[in-house]
């Protein structure tokens, strides 16, 4: 069984289109958990309209969790053996599914972390491919390697159980799950790049991860992001 995990927020411009691209891919047993951190728009409108037995939606016991504790949320609920995270903007390529649990039939693997195609908007809003996410933010071992500079991208990644067990609950103070989830899999020493883009990662001014890059966290900030990580993960060892 798998399971794909997304947190939502005023994505009524992308949701359905990607929901369709991961359906699409899942068999009947699956399901997609959608943690809603308080949506103003359309969107859980569009997400229940598909009308899908597969969908599950959580509404948010408070709004404004921010990405890293909403999905957190779907992440507790999920059932799967296979854990698939997913952005509510960007679009899942053909077979990204069968091409990644072809990865975990080695069973030495706990963590698929796989290539992308950056998408932006041109000005009559047409998607137009850019570079590939591991030309621009490759991918690396280590655990403190992946403190000082996060390499692992979450709408990339996904895991087996095993280790959502070791992640969760996330500590306080991330400022984003995919490091944390990426430093767990290093703990591991199970974690397979694959260099295949399986996705098209839309950039656009509306996204977290943009909205992340275009307010800089000041220098302070960052150091204090690390030691926090490095007192959470010498406490968890």
């Amino acid at each position: 069984m798998i399971s794909v995990c997304m947190a939502t927020y005023n994505g009524e411009a992308f949701i359905r289109e990607q929901l369709l691209s991961i359906l699409s891919q899942l068999s009947l047993k699956d399901e997609v958990l959608i943690a809603d951190d308080g949506s103003s728009d359309a969107t859980l409108e569009i997400i229940q309209g598909l009308n899908d037995s597969r969908i599950k939606v959580l509404a948010p016991e408070q709004k404004n969790l921010g990405p890293t504790y909403n999905l957190e949320r779907a992440l507790a609920s999920a059932m799967g053996e296979f854990i698939f995270l997913a952005d509510q903007d960007d679009l899942w390529l053909e077979n990204k599914v069968s091409k990644v649990l072809a990865e975990f039939e080695n069973l030495t693997v706990s963590c698929v972390l796989h290539d992308a195609y950056f998408y932006a908007q041109n000005a009559t809003g047409k998607w137009e491919q850019g570079k590939r996410l591991f030309e621009v933010r490759p991918p690396w071992h280590g655990i403190w390697a992946n403190v000082l500079k996060n390499s692992f991208t979450g709408c990339c990644m996904a895991f087996r159980r095993e280790l959502l067990d070791l992640a969760l609950p996330f500590p306080q103070g991330l400022p984003m799950h995919d490091q944390w989830i990426g430093i767990c899999a290093e703990k591991t020493k199970k974690a397979r790049f694959l260099n295949e883009p399986l996705l098209e990662y839309r950039q656009h001014a509306h996204n977290s991860t943009a909205l992340l890059e275009q307010n800089k966290a000041s220098l302070a900030q960052k150091i204090l992001w690390r030691l926090n990580l490095l007192r959470i993960l010498l406490g968890r060892h």
